[in-house]
């Protein structure tokens, strides 16, 4: 029974193998100049593959190689929808994110009683993130431990750039935050081994257009400002 079992994988892995041959052997013929396959793996549809190329979206490959589609699939459970797309694209992030950001990365907000934390990508001078800010200990009391990465929306070169690098670079980054998000005048500390443009490319890379951004921790993106409440009732 065991040799009949380890045959039938082997077989079973040949043909899943062969498989991805043929879709690399295809797609890598009309996959734009700068665009890798990094990944294969099946769906939940028979023959039908999910590849990813680099892009937080996959592509949705037939077994043989000869079509594809890049769109959102769903999934009818009952009388719902899944998008499974999503769930894709959530995987991505959080394994991005996972990869490139360490505890040496964030500016961290850190609930005593902590039952949830969230990666939000932030900037200075945006109206939302100064009311969310001016809330955390609301969010802290929920037990939501935030964790802060920069997203300068001006840009690199712009001056929220230098005031966002001045809290990372601060000996005391949690008050220099605030203050800086309350408004107050600040002395710049431009040091060199700042995160913030490795942060702001990061953040262009998964997708982020606008602050705060609030990750959670499945890799699920919640744009824009909410509410204690609300973002525990996101997070729950």
């Amino acid at each position: 029974m065991k040799l009949l079992l380890f045959i039938f994988l082997i077989i079973f892995s040949f043909e899943s193998k062969s498989d991805e041959l043929k879709i690399i052997s295809s797609l890598e013929k009309v996959l734009p100049e700068g665009m890798s396959i990094q990944g294969i793996k099946k769906s939940q549809i028979e023959n039908l593959y999910i590849v990813d190329i680099g892009d937080l979206q996959p592509l949705y490959v037939s077994q043989n190689g000869e079509f594809f589609f890049y769109g959102e699939l769903y999934a009818i459970n009952g009388a719902q929808l899944e998008n499974t797309t999503k769930n894709e694209i959530n995987l991505k992030r959080k394994k991005i994110l996972d990869n490139e950001l360490g505890a040496d990365d964030f500016i961290s907000f850190k609930s005593k009683n902590e039952k949830f934390k969230v990666v939000i990508f932030t900037d200075v001078d945006c109206g939302y993130c100064r009311k969310f800010h001016n809330e955390m200990a609301d969010y802290n009391n929920l037990g939501i431990t935030v964790n802060y990465v920069a997203f300068p929306r001006s840009g690199l070169e712009s001056n929220s750039f230098n005031k966002i690098v001045t809290a990372w670079c601060s000996t005391n980054p949690n008050e220099t935050m605030t203050q800086i998000k309350q408004g107050q005048e600040v002395a710049l500390s431009l040091c060199e081994d700042n995160p913030v443009k490795k942060h702001y490319l990061l953040g262009q890379k998964i997708g982020i257009t606008g602050t705060p951004a609030i990750i959670k921790s499945n890799g699920e993106l919640l744009p824009g400002y909410l509410s204690p409440e609300e973002l525990l009732s996101r997070l729950n």
